[in-house]
């Protein structure tokens, strides 16, 4: 790039934002970027790509620069700030995602990861896959992967392998190759209404397909069946090739071809299944537990297998791949007690996460620290939260991480009256992480498991319990 575009990210240590910023200096931008947290969990990661952290937001920032990329969160939290009135005011003012999809998505190869849950961890894994498999792709994904050394890798090829993040229609930037989804649910309350709503946005990213136009979906999801219905005839139409997978529920469709999953083994620290499509049948070992994982694995099985990667390396590929930063991860075992970080804050994922712990690990005693994430997300799903929490043996709900809700001046909820519903008998609800600690020492013995759960500031909290656990003599 001979005369290099200035672009400033305002938000940079967000898991997002950081990722494109890394891959925007690779690719010769002069890049820059301000955060309110400028120690922030990505910021090793921009330090060592050369990446000035300026501390706050200040209107100075903006003064030489030719693209302000902001968080979308920025626009709910400060629509108003002074850099963001006058990046607006020169015409210069995008989101991130308006930025990789225009300047660095442009004419590349995309393969983009949608749905409510499990997309970093699918985004990753179809990277490795492609990584392995010789294609040297791009990755940007909202998490931190240790072989990588972040949420990206810096690839030399036309294939661009991203997240796709329907809050807030993000992914509507995205024009993808191959877009996998991997489920569709109601979450985002405070964006969308309904899972009508939701439906809307996703069929809206659907129709932005290009070029060869390979959608892969998870049969397992009911409104992904029933996506595929009301946009039966555009699908056709437009000769998009749409291929299935599932493991329980197979939809009566005309798909272009179908992958059919049984699970063989969860056992600790992996699972074993197999595929079965075209007469053909797969025998594969992932280094994550859980059904949910299977099923994202099989997206990428068949993307990777539409792209010519050799069957064998992909096996080698999910053997080998043993998770990402924060989705159930083991981060530290004391006296016996592991602990794990880990991202979920729906309903559905806390679920699925506590029932695969349970499978892998069925005799040990499971600690759940809840930190909820947004007024608006606990208040939909209070129900639910509360049934997929029973789960655990025993229940620390946190105070919540209020995000990008923070100003709005939203009614409280009674967690304790959540707490209730699980069982006072289990659940309880705690606010500082001093007195989390002191009930945890009290509580855990050797042999059980802690997880911690939010996608807010729980993080800092199971690093605490770690500490505290150490101290203890």
């Amino acid at each position: 790039m001979d005369n290099k575009i200035k672009v400033h990210f305002m938000g940079i240590c967000g898991s997002g934002a950081a990722p494109i910023a890394i891959i925007a200096k690779n690719s010769g931008f002069q890049v820059s970027g301000c955060d309110l947290n400028a120690s922030g969990y990505y910021k090793d990661a921009l330090s060592e790509n050369g990446i000035e952290i300026l501390q706050d937001h200040d209107l100075s920032h903006i003064e030489d620069i030719d693209i302000l990329a902001i968080s979308p969160a920025i626009l709910d939290i400060s629509p108003n700030h002074p850099e963001i009135v006058e990046a607006r005011k020169r015409g210069i003012l995008m989101t991130w995602q308006e930025f990789s999809s225009k300047y660095i998505q442009n004419e590349k190869f995309l393969i983009s990861i949608a749905g409510t849950h499990g997309k970093s961890t699918t985004t990753v894994l179809m990277g490795l896959v492609l990584e392995n498999g010789g294609l040297d792709p791009i990755v940007e994904a909202g998490t931190t992967f240790k072989k990588w050394g972040g949420g990206y890798r810096l690839g030399k090829s036309d294939y661009f392998v991203c997240e796709a993040d329907e809050f807030n229609n993000n992914f509507l930037n995205y024009s993808s190759s191959i877009a996998i989804i991997n489920n569709v649910e109601m979450d985002h309350p405070e964006f969308f209404k309904d899972i009508d709503e939701v439906k809307a946005s996703f069929k809206r990213f659907i129709k932005k397909l290009k070029g060869p136009k390979i959608l892969i979906v998870n049969e397992d999801s009911l409104p992904i069946g029933e996506i595929l219905f009301e946009l039966k005839q555009w699908l056709k139409d437009e000769g998009v090739k749409v291929i299935g997978y599932y493991i329980d529920n197979k939809i009566n469709f005309p798909f272009h071809s179908e992958y059919k999953a049984e699970l063989i083994l969860n056992a600790p620290g992996y699972s074993s299944f197999k595929v079965l499509s075209n007469h053909k049948e797969y025998n594969f070992n992932l280094g994550l537990i859980g059904k949910h994982n299977v099923e994202n694995s099989l997206g990428v099985l068949i993307a990777a297998l539409e792209l010519g990667v050799d069957v064998d390396s992909i096996k080698d590929s999910f053997e080998s791949f043993k998770g990402i930063g924060r989705r159930l991860e083991l981060i530290g075992e004391v006296h016996g007690i592991s602990i794990f970080d880990d991202y979920a804050h729906h309903p559905t994922a806390v679920a699925t996460t506590l029932d695969s712990i349970k499978l892998s690990y069925p005799d040990k005693k499971v600690f759940a620290v809840f930190e909820p994430h947004q007024l608006s997300r606990a208040k939909l799903f209070f129900n639910e939260f509360a049934a997929a929490l029973e789960k655990a043996d025993r229940v620390i709900i946190t105070k919540p991480f209020l995000g990008r809700e923070a100003n709005k001046n939203l009614e409280p909820v009674d967690f304790d009256l959540l707490c209730s519903k699980i069982g006072n008998h289990k659940a309880e609800h705690i606010k500082t992480s001093d007195e989390i600690c002191s009930k945890i020492l009290n509580e855990a013995k050797s042999g059980d498991i802690i997880i911690v759960f939010g996608a807010g500031e729980s993080y800092k909290l199971s690093r605490e319990i770690i500490n505290a656990l150490n101290i203890k003599s």
